[in-house]
């Protein structure tokens, strides 16, 4: 099962780099891609980020071990539906964390920063809300995802080295619910703590 590990760490390098590479370009930032229309760094596009990196790379590194491994039918791979619905979570929150700051910068143009991007804004309350505060639903939500995200990789190492060949892997591994629903219940109180003016 070496051949999908191989694959797998390659196109999560092909995807790592290419993000990099598009942040450097964009944004003159290789993490670029984190940053939002405000130049600050956005957790809903970091979580986005980091599903989009973990599930794509698995996905393709499952597919080419298949392809090179001598199968049929290597796209012959199922993605569990709660995977589906985590990959939506994460589409649907960045969504409306911009809308909802889309919103909030016709109300007050003063909330854009002109100060440079810090990591530590993934959880510290948006601009306009005073001195820097450590916004609760976001410190959650941002350790909640990491722990979930590491969680599912370990979860895929195992997997996939409880099948005998490429050949066997017709799906992701499967999902939790129950972690399904915590991150429901995170994002669902993230996007809430957004809602009201903090002024």
């Amino acid at each position: 099962m070496t051949s999908v590990y191989v694959w797998w760490g390659i196109s999560a390098a092909v995807l790592v780099t290419s993000a990099a590479w598009l942040g450097r370009t964009v944004k003159q930032n290789i993490l670029g891609i984190l940053l939002d229309n405000r130049g600050r760094y956005s957790l809903s596009q970091f979580q986005i980020v980091l599903w989009t990196l973990v599930v794509l790379s698995l996905l393709s590194g499952v597919f080419f071990a298949r392809v090179f491994g001598g199968v049929a039918t290597p796209l012959n791979i199922t993605i569990p539906n709660e995977i589906l619905i985590v990959m939506g979570i994460s589409v649907g929150s960045a969504a409306t964390a911009s809308a909802i700051k889309a919103s909030k910068d016709l109300k007050d143009a003063r909330i854009r920063t002109k100060d440079l991007p810090k990591f530590s804004q993934l959880y510290l309350a948006e601009e306009g809300s005073g001195p820097e505060t450590i916004d609760v639903t976001r410190f959650q939500n941002f350790w909640l995802t990491l722990i979930v995200i590491v969680a599912y990789v370990a979860t895929a190492v195992a997997y996939i080295a409880a099948q005998g060949t490429p050949a066997e892997i017709t799906a992701l591994p499967p999902f939790d619910p129950t972690l399904l629903g915590l991150l429901g219940i995170s994002h669902a109180g993230y996007l809430a703590g957004k809602l009201p003016d903090q002024k």
